[in-house]
């Protein structure tokens, strides 16, 4: 073989590699999507559908899916019973991620249900009362001009969302509004 044939092949493997290590390098990065839930399918999977405010919370490690983590309970003062099952005057509600000692756990999507914040919530599970959805089960109330408005959880993700998803039927809708629009959806 000769020496100018042997040099163009090396050339071209060297070319070759380097495309490709910049193609990797310099792929762009990509978040994660979840797949929006319809208020139908998040109120029927739900125990209870309520207006409460989350009194106070502890973290604990326990035991999830096979893994060792930090989960919170927060007990949750009913306000109203909006759908489903009329629950007690107060629950105590189970997410993923906290803080213990210096060790903290945060799970993104998760509802964040944050102390003396009232909130429209959607709870399901069995023995422990979880969010349903996770983030797409929890709806923060803000002050709107004549009545409190739903808004998205703070950690919710990007969301692959259509007209009939609980996000959409529920973002920034009056209390009254979202009250009707559940009932509707049982």
């Amino acid at each position: 073989m000769s020496s100018s044939l042997a040099c163009s092949r090396r050339h071209l493997l060297l070319s070759g590699a380097a495309g490709a290590a910049l193609a990797l390098l310099g792929a762009p990065a990509r978040a994660s999507l979840a797949r929006a839930i319809s208020l139908q399918a998040l109120t029927r999977g739900s125990r209870h559908v309520v207006v409460g405010t989350p009194a106070d919370s502890y973290s604990v490690w326990e035991e999830v899916g096979g893994r060792r983590r930090i989960v919170t309970y927060t007990r949750l003062l009913v306000e109203e019973a909006i759908a489903r099952l009329d629950p007690a005057p107060e629950l105590m509600v189970r997410t993923l991620g906290g803080r213990i000692g210096d060790t903290g756990q945060i799970v993104h999507g998760e509802a964040v249900l944050a102390a003396e914040r009232p909130c429209v919530l959607f709870v399901g599970g069995g023995d422990v009362l979880v969010v349903q959805g996770m983030g797409q089960g929890e709806y923060p109330l803000v002050a709107g001009s004549s009545e409190r408005r739903l808004a998205l959880s703070p950690r919710l993700g990007e969301l692959e969302s259509t007209a009939g998803s609980a996000t959409v039927r529920l973002n920034r809708q009056p209390l009254s509004e979202a009250r009707r629009r559940i009932q509707g959806a049982q």
